[in-house]
């Protein structure tokens, strides 16, 4: 089968000449047929006209020598094997092959998070991050300190100890010991606390630091 043409693609080789001259082996889409009558176009394969009106022998030789710009017809099909390929790296698991795991409290020890503003003491750690699981979580603490923060990933919170914060949309949350807060994704926050707190995270998908800004 040769190269389809559309009749967008035949509109816009009409802009420079009411002769148009196409590979041996293209195909016209109906609706370009009916185009190419409708503008009183002449369509010519190599040397052969098949649409439109009669052009001189020489007409022919001067179009024929003409080359032709196109633009690509995607097809059905190609549409289809494209959106898959990219639906499959969007929702790909962060996690090939997620396990069971144990974490042991003695062994957790939070650590200043590099991306806090100067002079802001918080503490983070990912306890259960991709390398195990879709769903990652962790610790985070806040020492009188405040985080501006955009979350590309829904998060959930729920507050260990101390008073904790959270301003997003123009909502203030004050929260404290037992209290859960709910993040969704593509939110802009401020996470502090005006003494200290400690707050357990889960985040998905669990790669959520791929997806900062």
């Amino acid at each position: 089968m040769g190269r389809f043409i559309s009749a967008a693609v035949l509109r816009d080789l009409a802009k420079s000449d009411k002769n148009i001259v196409l590979e041996e082996d293209s195909v016209l889409t109906p609706s370009a047929k009916d185009l190419a009558k409708e503008l009183g176009l002449t369509i010519i394969k190599g040397r052969q006209e098949i649409i439109g009106r009669s052009v001189s022998a020489q007409k022919q030789k001067e179009v024929t020598q003409k080359p032709v710009k196109s633009e690509p017809v995607i097809l059905k099909d190609d549409l289809k094997a494209a959106v898959q390929k990219i639906l499959g790296e969007v929702l790909k698991p962060a996690c090939e092959n997620p396990k069971a795991t144990h974490v042991k409290g003695e062994t957790i020890v939070v650590q200043p998070f590099p991306e806090a503003p100067p002079g802001q003491k918080v503490g983070l750690l990912d306890v259960i991050d991709s390398r195990v699981g879709n769903l990652a979580c962790g610790f985070m603490t806040f020492d009188h300190s405040r985080l501006p923060w955009f979350l590309n990933y829904d998060e959930v919170d729920y507050i260990i100890e101390g008073d904790f914060v959270l301003e997003v949309e123009g909502n203030v949350f004050h929260a404290k010991a037992g209290d859960v807060v709910y993040i969704p994704k593509g939110s802009q926050v401020v996470f502090s606390s005006p003494t200290f707190c400690k707050v357990f995270y889960a985040t998905y998908p669990a790669n959520w630091a791929d997806f900062c800004e």
